[in-house]
């Protein structure tokens, strides 16, 4: 049988299928399946699943290994089998479009895509040998329904997140909290684009966050390693898919979730969910309008729920975070907890990718 290198992405994405994060899928995408996603959010079978997961070789490699049935792939770490495989190249254009909503090479989604093989490899994952150490926080579907019923949480609700928390993220969970058992805080770890924060400070800002804010027993911190897409609405629906194959029965969706630039409109990421029913998803969704601190109230505001006016709300997004730190200004308390203002500034030579 022969064995081909992959990268430590496309590694992780066998990882995530054997796991069971990725259910239904059970490898990577054949032709029919990948042009399904993309046209209709659907497998074949009509299974709702939005995210292409594919696995791109070389025009030599897909020669050499035309014959073949299976394969063996591997980073010299850890190896996997794909079965009763099939080569296919696929259209760039029509992946990009219907994936990013434009061709705009500028899209880090869209970047990523123009630079990947000319064709794509199918086939059903198994593991072999997986050598991989996980870090500390990193659960699989059992690990995290394991955890779920020990504590004793019927009803779970998820967070996803790329940033370190500010208030309004704090007040998004608090708020889904009230209708729930626990909360997993569910920090995406892997390849994201340049001046993103780094894993560990993401990390470690939430531990400062559940430790002094976090009514005990209510919270569970947990990665999930796989690399950000920028995909914006598509993107929600993949995260809250797999956030119901780890056991969680809600998921928080918030303004402009997993998005980029303004390729998207702010809430795009809660409409897209209008195609699906609850049933199909398998998951319930939370969804919330933009939260501010109002200074009038003295405290964190849903837009529209009290009078004051505009000038009197402080506006919060991991963006403006970003941007106070690279330019060391003062992070007000309203912004952020004095804990994780602490944390950030201790490690501000080591924050962003």
């Amino acid at each position: 049988m022969k064995k081909i290198k992959a990268s430590d992405e496309i590694i992780q994405e066998a990882r995530n299928i054997v796991d069971g994060l990725y259910f239904p899928l059970q490898g990577f995408l054949n032709e029919d399946d990948l042009r399904s996603i993309l046209e209709n959010m659907r497998l074949k079978s009509g299974q709702v699943w939005s995210m292409p997961v594919v696995f791109d070789i070389s025009e030599n490699e897909a020669q050499e290994l035309k014959n073949e049935n299976s394969i063996i792939i591997t980073n010299k770490k850890d190896e996997f089998f794909v079965k009763d495989i099939s080569i296919f190249k696929w259209d760039r254009e029509f992946f990009v479009k219907n994936l990013y909503g434009t061709l705009d090479g500028a899209h880090p989604g869209v970047e990523r895509a123009m630079k990947m093989k000319k064709f794509l490899l199918s086939g059903k994952v198994e593991k072999i040998r997986n050598s991989e150490k996980p870090g500390v926080f990193h659960l699989t579907s059992e690990q995290a329904k394991d955890i779920f019923k020990k504590n004793g949480w019927a009803n779970v609700v998820a967070f996803q997140t790329r940033n370190p928390p500010h208030r309004s993220h704090e007040h998004l969970q608090k708020t889904a909290l009230a209708e729930v058992d626990g909360i997993l805080i569910n920090p995406v770890i892997g390849s994201k684009k340049s001046g993103d924060f780094r894993d560990k400070h993401i990390i470690g800002a939430y531990q400062k966050l559940i430790k002094h804010h976090y009514e005990p027993g209510k919270a569970v911190l947990g990665t999930l390693h796989t690399f950000m897409r920028y995909a914006g609405p598509r993107e929600a629906v993949f995260h809250a898919l797999v956030r119901r194959n780890l056991g969680c029965t809600h998921m928080i969706i918030g303004r402009d979730h997993a998005g980029v630039g303004d390729y998207y409109g702010t809430y795009d990421a809660q409409k897209i969910f209008d195609n699906f029913t609850e049933d199909e998803l398998g998951i319930r969704i939370l969804r919330y309008e933009n939260v501010t601190y109002c200074q009038g109230c003295g405290d964190m505001s849903e837009d529209g729920s009290c009078d004051h006016s505009q000038d009197q709300k402080i506006h919060l997004s991991g963006t403006k975070l970003r941007e106070k730190l690279n330019n060391n200004e003062e992070i007000p308390e309203e912004f952020m907890r004095k804990e994780v203002i602490e944390y950030l500034k201790d490690n501000k030579d080591d924050l962003f990718v």
